[in-house]
C-alpha cells in the first residue's frame, strides 16, 4: 500500500492511501442496509445493496468523472431499490442488458433522461448490477440483470 496525491473532483488535492504497485485505487466497499446519500468523495466506491426493507440511494450533484457501482447483494423484498437523481433531475441516461430478455420487447433504455433506477422488487437477484459515470451534465447507467425488467430506469417526476 502507498500513497498518492490526486486532484478531486472539486479541484483540491486529496491524498489517498489505497494505491497499489500498480497505480490502481482501491476503494473499500460499502455494505448499505439504509437510506444512503452518496458524496462525491466517494467516487469509484462500489456499494453492496443489502437490506430487508430496501432503501433509496441518492446519487451527488453531477460533476465529471464521478463513477459507482450498485451490486445487489440481498435480493429485493417488499420494495425496490432505487438509486435517484439529486433535486429529481431528469438526468439518467443508459441501458439494461439482461439475459432474459422478453421476445416481444427490448432491454430497457433511457435515451431522453430520467430519474430514478430501480432493482425491482420480486424481481432482482443478488448479484445484478449498475454503473454509473457522470460527464458533468449527465449520469449514465449500464445495467446487467439475470430477469428481464429486474433493473429499469424511470422518469418519476417531470
Amino acid at each position: 500500500m502507498s500513497y498518492k496525491t490526486v486532484q478531486g473532483v472539486d479541484g483540491t488535492l486529496k491524498v489517498i492511501d489505497n494505491v497499489t504497485g500498480n497505480g490502481v485505487v482501491n476503494y473499500p466497499p460499502e455494505i448499505v442496509t439504509a437510506t444512503n446519500v452518496i458524496t462525491a468523495e466517494e467516487s469509484g466506491k462500489t456499494f453492496f445493496l443489502n437490506s430487508a426493507t430496501e432503501f433509496v440511494s441518492t446519487l451527488p450533484a453531477p460533476s465529471s468523472g464521478l463513477r459507482y457501482t450498485f451490486v445487489v447483494k440481498a435480493a429485493p423484498s417488499g420494495a425496490s431499490y432505487t438509486i435517484v437523481t439529486t433535486s429529481s433531475a431528469n438526468i439518467i441516461k443508459g441501458m439494461v442488458v439482461t439475459s432474459g430478455v422478453n421476445s416481444t420487447t427490448n432491454p430497457d433504455s433511457e435515451t431522453t433522461g430520467g430519474d430514478t433506477i430501480s432493482f425491482v422488487d420480486g424481481v432482482a437477484v443478488a448479484g445484478d448490477k449498475v454503473e454509473v459515470i457522470c460527464d458533468g451534465t449527465y449520469w449514465y447507467a449500464y445495467g446487467t440483470c439475470i430477469a428481464y425488467n429486474a433493473i429499469t430506469i424511470t422518469t418519476a417526476s417531470t
